[in-house]
């Protein structure tokens, strides 16, 4: 069998960017798909509507276990605005920005007009999709034909490739084929990984208390610490669910206690309304009224309810009675509430996966790797994760490109 110039495993976000810069560049890529229909994680992202990227970007936007500098260098290769213009010009799919939100999606908040268009330019491009074909053995050849790889289906195909793109994604909504199969091939291929574990993730609360708000949602700000330490900290909507919390605020702070090395990590709540002096000053000063009543001019009532129980305050106590140590537990209560955890939603719900290839053993002006010749990495597959918002749609956009015309431009350089 001869051996195709480039196979790209993964027909997501990440994959479809790498088959159409490859083709464009004369690679002639394959794109090797689990899934019989391509990009199913693309057509249910943002609840159908596809949050396709940020408005706004900066560094402290991602993560990753690896180098800033040179996450910093990667983003360089096609800056946000040239992205959007990708999509609006190129694609022509018309964008708008949510204004309450900064996300931006298609005007038609339709998930599927973006993946229609990906797909179309994939196959202008001249890239090839075959799907389904599900690999399940990956092996490292050497043939006359400058073949590289061999790759084996569970059903017996064979594919032979010069260059390979590992862009299968990770471990999270495994009902769209992310099984974390390109995790193992990474390690069978001698590359590190950063620990894996599920981010942007609805956590569980430890408090059965808790479930008696479901569905109530405000404007939280929450601080991950660790000791005396903030680990981070973000301002955002909050939803507490029948199991625990989510919302977008939840869903960026979630890695630090979802990751394997969160043990001693804490969450902690500031209940926006007032700050902790205007609390203060309120308690102090609210005479006759009642705590109860103070706290239900600026919070749901339920949630009021259940800050008082936690703080063991009477709702119906004055505020000129209550003493000096129930103020400060309540005020902790307020700006320093500690939601206690247990667990979170894992990989079935989480948006992305945590950890992965490590950055150290790429090269990050191409994402080749140092190990392997002819081996690419992109998107989830890569320890890059990014907040909630589209931003990690843009890491599998800017790294799929940049994979796919590394490809290319190595191809081109043999002939």
């Amino acid at each position: 069998m001869s051996a195709e110039n480039c196979v790209i495993v993964g027909a997501g976000a990440a994959g479809l960017m790498a088959g159409i810069f490859a083709a464009r560049g004369g690679a002639r890529p394959v794109i090797v798909e689990t899934k019989e229909k391509p990009g199913a994680k693309i057509r249910i992202s943002g609840g159908g509507r596809c949050n396709v990227l940020p408005s706004v970007v900066e560094l402290s936007d991602f993560h990753t276990s690896g180098s800033s500098h040179a996450l910093r260098n990667l983003f360089a290769t096609w800056p946000l605005e040239r992205v959007t213009e990708f999509f609006e010009r190129e694609l022509g799919i018309a964008l708008y920005v949510e204004e309450e939100t900064g996300k931006v999606f298609p005007k038609s908040d339709d998930a599927g007009e973006v993946l229609d268009a990906l797909l179309a330019a994939t196959h202008a491009a001249g890239a090839r999709i075959e799907s389904p074909w599900q690999l399940e053995r990956l092996e490292r050849v050497a043939h006359d034909d400058g073949a590289r790889f061999r790759l084996i289906a569970v059903d017996g195909r064979e594919l032979f490739a010069r260059t390979l793109v590992l862009a299968t994604g990770g471990k999270s909504v495994p009902k769209t084929g992310s099984d974390g199969r390109g995790f193992e091939l990474a390690r069978e291929l001698g590359h590190t990984l950063a620990p894996l574990h599920a981010a942007l993730v609805p956590l569980y609360s430890a408090d059965p208390r808790s479930a008696e708000l479901a569905g109530i949602a405000l404007r939280v700000r929450l601080r991950a610490v660790r000791g005396e330490c903030v680990l981070e900290e973000r301002e955002n909507d909050f939803l507490f669910t029948h199991k625990g919390f989510s919302g977008p605020v939840v869903l960026d702070v979630s890695r630090h206690f979802a990751a394997p090395d969160a043990e001693g990590v804490r969450l902690l709540a500031h209940w926006l309304g007032l700050h902790r002096l205007d609390w203060d000053e309120h308690l102090r000063q609210g005479g006759k009224k009642t705590v109860g009543g103070i706290l239900r001019e600026e919070l749901p009532r339920r949630v009021v309810a259940w800050l008082l129980a936690r703080a063991e305050v009477d709702a119906e106590r004055k505020a000129s009675e209550l003493s000096r140590e129930r103020r400060l537990a309540l005020l902790r209560e307020l700006v320093d509430c500690d939601l206690v955890l247990a667990g979170d939603d894992g990989y079935r719900t989480a948006e992305v996966t945590g950890g992965g290839v490590v950055l150290e053993e790429l090269v990050t002006k191409t994402l080749e790797s140092r190990r392997v010749p002819g081996l690419y990495f992109c998107g989830e597959i890569v320890d890059v994760t990014g907040r909630i918002g589209g931003f990690n749609f843009l890491w599998a956009w800017v790294s799929g490109r940049l994979a796919g015309q590394s490809v290319a431009r190595e191809l081109a350089a043999k002939t």
